[in-house]
């Protein structure tokens, strides 16, 4: 599967969180590529808010990983930006979390682990343009 979504402000990147929640919801894992400040944490944001998320979230770009409850599921928030190999990953516990299939893993610069991905991830790439809309290319298998 491929689509491709347009976003030209925050209500309609809501829209799009909205109409991915049950493509994400079957998937659990979602895989976000973009250039530092494509709109990534902010995708990540909504859609935390639309799985029930009611804490504050934020960036893991030092913590590397943030954990968020949705009800009884938990939705983790991955950057591995600052990780220079697969190994690195995997020491903070990643695949653990991929094998998790009751809890949401969201990561953000997934590429230093693609191999690790589960087959059914949601690939979603983030493209910004000039004008200030947002491009989002989804793929799966």
């Amino acid at each position: 599967m491929r689509r491709e979504l347009i976003a030209n402000n925050l209500a309609e990147l809501d829209g799009i969180v909205t109409e991915l929640l049950p493509l994400i919801q079957s998937r659990r894992t979602v895989a976000l590529v973009g250039e530092i400040g494509a709109g990534k944490t902010t995708f990540t944001k909504l859609l935390c808010q639309r799985l029930g998320v009611t804490e504050t979230t934020s960036s893991p770009t030092y913590a590397i990983i943030n954990q968020y409850q949705a009800g009884q599921t938990a939705v983790y928030h991955v950057d591995l930006y600052r990780l220079k190999t697969p190994e690195e990953a995997m020491d903070i516990g990643l695949l653990e979390l991929l094998e998790d299939k009751e809890c949401y893993c969201i990561i953000e610069w997934p590429e230093l682990i693609t191999d690790e991905l589960p087959e059914e991830t949601l690939w979603m790439k983030i493209t910004p343009a000039v004008t200030g809309e947002r491009k989002f290319e989804i793929y799966c298998e």
